[in-house]
Formats: structure tokens, C-alpha cells, sequence
């Protein structure tokens, strides 16, 4: 497939918010062809939701990070284009992109590990020396102890808690997710209501899918609407390399 063909394609996947295969990409010939492939493509499957958000989520991505549409595809790794120096800001635009719920960079497991071993280190220490000190000025020894387990458990709790929100904007660089599809899915899965239909609206007509069709094909290949008839050869009719 050559460069026109593949852009066509891509256009076509993200208006219409379906997924084409390569081999299925390769048997399409006429515009009639590509029609009926999106027909066949058009339904709302758990499968097509996944897809939607994927071009949803695509679009946020090329128009954020300013890269081409066909280099992002559900396999690519999302680190390599968001690198740690100025990953935050660029998370911070793609979010804004995206402009729905969209998961927050995460501390690293090691560094989040490291910071619950200090806090814990800290609160025990602060309800041990409570401890020493009670006992040391006398007070009833069962219930000092109590008291100071009970004080530790919430004090280390709430400190954990603290800690994590007060060094997220610092310390948070890891991805939430590796790849763009999986991205797409998180995004899916936070904003669920956004991308099924709901019961009002009714799936498109095939004049509304032809119209829509042919839409596109004048806007990237620009040429004359009454050029692109069904059985129209990309190749040898519409010039498409």
C-alpha cells in the first residue's frame, strides 16, 4: 500500500471509529469496496468501543505530541515518544487533549516502596517515643500500649496517604500504560458512558455511510464529488498510489 492508500485508510478507521486490517485493507480496489468494508465494520460490539476509544484516544496523542497518525498504532510503545525529562508536561497536554478521564502518571513501584518504608519508619518511631515517654512518666503500661498501637496504625495510614498525594506532582513518571491500545482501553474503561450509544441514537443509514464515505475521500484525495462512484478503482480511476 502506498502512502495516499494508507492515509485514506487510516482516515477512514478514525471517522469512522472501526478498525480495518491490513489484509483487509489490501483487498479493497474501488470505493464500493472500502464502502461495504465499513458497513461491515459499523456495529457496537465491546470490540468496536475499544476501537473508538482508540482513534479517540489517537487523535489526543497526534495532535498533542505532533507526530503522524500512522505512527501511532495500538502496538506502539507509548515511553519512546514521552521521554522522562519532559514527560509531565507532555502527559499534562495529552490529558487536556483528551479532554475527558484521563489516569495520572504514577510514582515508580521502588520509589513509591521506598517512601512507604520511610513513612512507616517515621510513624513507628514517633509512637515508640511516645511510648518511652509514658511509661517513663509512670502512666498504667496496658493501656499506654494500646493507645500507641492504635495511634501507630492510623498515624502510618494517613502518613502513607499524605506522602503519596504531597509527592505525586514530583515524583510521578511512570506511564500508566505501555502502549497506545492499552491507553485506549484505560481511557475506555474511565469513560465508558462516553463511548457507548445510547439508546437514543440509532446507527447510521447506508446513505448517511456512503455520504460520509465519499466525504472523505474528496477531503484527502482532493478531488471532485462526482468523481468517486462505487465502482471507482483507487489505483487506475482515482489516481491513489
Amino acid at each position: 500500500m502506498g502512502l495516499d492508500s494508507v492515509e485514506l485508510i487510516l482516515r477512514t478507521e478514525e471517522d469512522f471509529s472501526i478498525s480495518i486490517l491490513d489484509e483487509e485493507a489490501e483487498k479493497v480496489r474501488t470505493v464500493g469496496d472500502l464502502y461495504n468494508l465499513v458497513l461491515s465494520k459499523l456495529d457496537v460490539t465491546p470490540g468496536c468501543l475499544t476501537s473508538k476509544s482508540f482513534y479517540f484516544t489517537r487523535r489526543a496523542l497526534v495532535d498533542s505530541l505532533q507526530v503522524p497518525r500512522r505512527s501511532i498504532r495500538p502496538a506502539t510503545r507509548l515511553s519512546p515518544l514521552l521521554p522522562d525529562e519532559t514527560r509531565r508536561a507532555q502527559w499534562q497536554n495529552i490529558r487536556e487533549h483528551v479532554g475527558l478521564a484521563t489516569p495520572p502518571l504514577r510514582i515508580p513501584a521502588d520509589l513509591k516502596q521506598d517512601l512507604y518504608k520511610r513513612t512507616l519508619f517515621v510513624s513507628s518511631a514517633i509512637a515508640v517515643a511516645l511510648c518511652v515517654i509514658a511509661l517513663w512518666r509512670g502512666w498504667w503500661a496496658v493501656p499506654v500500649f494500646i493507645f500507641c498501637a492504635i495511634f501507630w496504625i492510623l498515624l502510618s495510614i494517613s502518613s502513607i496517604s499524605l506522602v503519596e498525594r504531597l509527592s505525586a506532582r514530583l515524583l510521578a513518571t511512570e506511564l500508566p500504560a505501555d502502549t497506545a491500545g492499552e491507553l485506549a482501553r484505560v481511557v475506555l474503561s474511565l469513560n465508558f458512558e462516553h463511548f457507548a450509544p445510547s439508546e437514543s441514537k440509532t446507527m447510521p443509514s447506508d446513505e448517511d455511510v456512503w455520504r460520509r464515505l465519499v466525504d472523505i475521500i474528496c477531503d484527502q484525495l482532493q478531488i471532485a464529488r462526482d468523481e468517486i462512484v462505487p465502482n471507482a478503482s483507487f489505483g487506475d480511476d482515482l489516481g491513489v498510489s
